[in-house]
């Protein structure tokens, strides 16, 4: 596996990354996850993201449990800010006390002594602006407790105002459908040498291609997934770039190299169920796009950018 240090934080992660969101999921013994961690292990996977309040902290003591027993270093990233019983994502909050309290949870279940990369969980500007998250990181640092510190952004303006205000490292979104973050975000990045990991490379799921565009997406698969006409829209797009399937290539591969091209990303963090998604996810680090394949790509953004929707 490709490695590179992420940004000015020093620490070296894997170009191909895991997100652990789906680690623990409901109706699942947490027991029956450990394969899947092992498998990204094995496979030279050195760096996973998870938060506390994924699966009720269930995600965090899969990778506490597997990591604790693996013998060669593993860099762990995790989140802070969304209440851990409830998964109350409208109501989270950054104050100092809510996150030093979190803190002690996350270090118990990921079963160490140190954080290598905190993040607030998705905060907004104006949570950013008038929350004393500040001090608690400045606490952590300062006791051991978290080693780097950023966010994961909401939204792009949260991304751009951390950068601004000195944060180490984003989680953003991007991808081939929804390529906004060039436009300030990772040119900004770039410029402060910002540690970026980019989460939903493949659109939650859209940019496998397992979706036909004239059939609607079943109840039990439309987690978090877009509706109306912007599914119908990127659908007809994903169509689009069936050209990137090629051998040595499938289209979900591509997104993830196509993320992995821009100079201000050092990793991705595509999610995984299965030993199947897992293994397609690693397979992307085996290869690149092409120049024509990535004009091509190129091409259509501009086509989809004048058409004034994403």
């Amino acid at each position: 596996m490709r490695t590179t240090v992420f940004g000015a934080t020093g620490v070296t992660v894997t170009r191909v990354s895991m997100g652990c969101n789906r680690l623990g999921d409901p109706g699942t013994k947490v027991e029956d996850w450990y394969p899947l961690v092992r498998q990204a292990l094995e496979a030279g996977v050195t760096f996973f993201d998870t938060s506390q309040s994924y699966n009720q902290g269930r995600s965090e003591e899969i990778l506490g449990y597997v990591t604790s027993q693996w013998r060669s270093p593993v860099t762990i990233a995790t989140k802070a800010g969304v209440p851990i019983v409830t998964d109350d994502f409208p109501h989270r909050s950054f104050q100092e006390a809510g996150i030093l309290q979190s803190v002690e949870g996350s270090l118990r279940r990921l079963r160490r002594e140190a954080i290598d990369l905190y993040q607030l969980h998705s905060p907004t500007v104006e949570q950013l602006e008038h929350q004393d998250w500040a001090a608690a990181f400045d606490r952590l640092k300062r006791d051991g407790k978290a080693l780097h510190c950023g966010i994961s952004t909401s939204d792009h303006a949260s991304g751009v105002w951390a950068i601004q205000h000195g944060l180490e490292f984003l989680q953003v979104e991007y991808n081939i459908l929804d390529p906004t973050a060039e436009d300030e975000l990772l040119p900004l990045a770039l410029q402060h040498h910002t540690g970026i990991m980019v989460r939903l490379p493949l659109a939650r799921g859209l940019l496998t291609g397992k979706f036909a565009p004239d059939q609607p997406i079943p109840p039990e698969q439309q987690w978090r997934r877009p509706r109306g006409e912007q599914l119908v829209r990127r659908l007809t797009r994903v169509e689009q770039l069936r050209f990137l399937e090629r051998p040595g290539q499938t289209l979900a591969q591509a997104a993830i190299r196509f993320v992995l091209r821009h100079p201000a990303v050092h990793c991705a963090i595509p999610g995984a169920r299965t030993a199947e998604q897992l293994a397609s996810n690693v397979g992307a680090d085996a290869g690149d796009l092409t120049d024509d394949e990535y004009q091509r790509i190129r091409a259509l953004q501009t086509q989809w950018r004048s058409e004034g929707a994403w």
